[in-house]
């Protein structure tokens, strides 16, 4: 019966592509270090001037998972500056696909007249993904995003930023959590 039952997996296995076993052996873990904020004592990111780590608030409740968010207080700025987190990742499989996930809130659009803000997230410089919110109609929602990234190298730098432009923009306030990185399981 064992042998049958191991035949019928590396069958239906062929049909799907995958190999027997692999997707019960891929139990991914994420490799951001504190990316919902909790642990106040964590060193795993650096934070730009305007970048603050926030706590849950009555009507300011942004955190997706415990009680802490990071804030990006996103002022006009003549310099068109952005404002940012870091981490050094480590554990990266070069070249090995990964799914990288976060949450934004834009929580405050009060100084949006026109123009919006905008987020870059890169891995050693390169620009893997990139959000644009325009005008305050995204106020208050909570976005979960998700994009397959592929690093080239074993402790790439993972670097998120916001912006805001616009010929009649002075400032917004976006919140972010649950950042995480995981092998993607295939």
């Amino acid at each position: 019966m064992v042998q049958l039952t191991s035949l019928a997996l590396a069958f239906a296995a062929s049909f799907t592509g995958a190999q027997a076993g692999t997707c019960a052996a891929c139990n991914p873990a994420s490799i951001i270090q504190d990316g919902s904020f909790e642990d106040a004592s964590s060193t795993a990111w650096t934070f730009d001037s305007g970048v603050t780590v926030e706590s849950n608030a009555p009507g300011a409740d942004y955190a997706v998972t415990g009680n802490n968010y990071v804030s990006f207080d996103v002022s006009d700025r003549e310099d068109y500056e952005r404002y940012g987190i870091t981490q050094q990742l480590a554990g990266v499989k070069p070249n090995t696909r990964y799914t990288l996930q976060y949450t934004y809130d834009l929580t405050d659009a009060s100084g949006i007249y026109d123009g919006g803000v905008d987020a870059t997230v890169t891995l050693d410089g390169v620009q893997v993904d990139y959000v644009s919110l325009v005008g305050q109609d995204s106020q208050g929602i909570a976005t979960p995003r998700s994009v397959t990234v592929t690093p080239t190298s074993a402790s790439p730098v993972l670097y998120i930023s916001w912006g805001g432009s616009g010929d009649y923009y002075y400032g917004a306030t976006i919140a972010m959590d649950d950042i995480s990185m995981e092998l993607l399981c295939q």
